[in-house]
């Protein structure tokens, strides 16, 4: 029997948790297999570039013409392969996050999932991604280097702003302040959500990391890049799944209050959404907007 879809309203912290496990359960083949080509592409170039930029080392009691020569040679390896390393994941690795967030809300919302369509959503919104990453990245990271807590909270404050532009196809600062909005008065539920889930993925991370190392090689990175997709899919479905939460939470009436918006049609073939007033076709179950139940 297929699953009742959508989420209606706000989730605990456990059932965010379950539901997260629930949605990768239900789809694994598909975000294993995303991960594990991204994974393999990204160890593989990394490993190409290792060799290709190769290290200098220094001689024995250098001279300080070869320390020289050390250092600039050093500095000149090491640039081109960070270069290299970022390039190779900021491209797949991002494919396949923005992936996993749009197949998540497909499957929450609709049931059914296509990866290639995911895909291809993902990097037609390539650009405005990685714009979207790399303002949030800076802002974090200064909030960091500042206090540590102010860092945390801007983590917190934007950690739903992936979603948010996908799936709302809004603009990279309109995305960040509607994540702002979306975990108001949720500022601990958030950090705790997240940092559940951080201690999952590292505690796998550490195993996967032990197993791989044993093979060295050629054949530890590849593993590695096998091995690793099957946590890393788990933190966007957990954005989204917490998104949904949280936008349930917001699109209800307050306690007491009948919502005022009608469930008849607005034109023929269509109908509100009782929850977030979105229109959609009067044969549709679920609303496409927000994944709450029609009535």
């Amino acid at each position: 029997m297929q699953p009742e879809q959508g989420i209606s309203h706000e989730l605990g912290l456990g059932e965010v948790i379950s539901k997260t496990f629930e949605v990768y359960r239900r789809d694994f083949a598909k975000y294993f297999v995303l991960f594990a080509v991204v994974g393999v592409i990204v160890q593989v170039v990394t490993a190409l570039a290792q060799q290709a930029f190769v290290l200098p080392t220094l001689p024995v009691n250098p001279t300080p013409q070869q320390f020289s020569a050390y250092f600039s040679a050093l500095f000149g390896a090491l640039f081109l392969l960070l270069v290299v390393i970022f390039v190779v994941n900021i491209v797949f690795s991002t494919i396949a996050e923005g992936s996993s967030v749009k197949m998540t809300s497909v499957q929450i919302t609709k049931g059914q999932v296509s990866l290639g369509a995911s895909i291809r959503f993902a990097v037609s919104r390539l650009l405005s991604i990685w714009a979207l990453n790399i303002i949030v990245g800076i802002i974090v990271v200064l909030g960091f280097i500042a206090l540590i807590i102010p860092g945390i909270i801007l983590a917190i404050m934007y950690s739903l702003a992936l979603p948010v532009l996908l799936l709302e196809n809004r603009g990279v600062f309109d995305s960040m302040g509607r994540s702002r909005q979306l975990v108001s008065h949720r500022w601990g539920k958030t950090f705790v959500t997240f940092l559940v889930l951080l201690i999952i993925v590292i505690i796998t991370s550490v195993i996967v990391s032990a197993i791989t190392g044993l093979l060295g090689g050629v054949i530890g990175p590849i593993a590695n890049g096998i091995l690793s997709a099957f946590y890393q899919p788990l933190f966007p479905i957990l954005m989204v799944v917490y998104y949904y939460s949280n936008l349930a939470r917001i699109s209800q009436p307050p306690p007491g209050q009948m919502p005022t918006l009608p469930t008849t049609t607005v034109d023929a073939g269509t109908r509100l959404c009782p929850t977030c007033g979105a229109q959609n076709f009067s044969s549709a179950t679920f609303c496409t907007k927000c994944g709450a139940r029609l009535s």
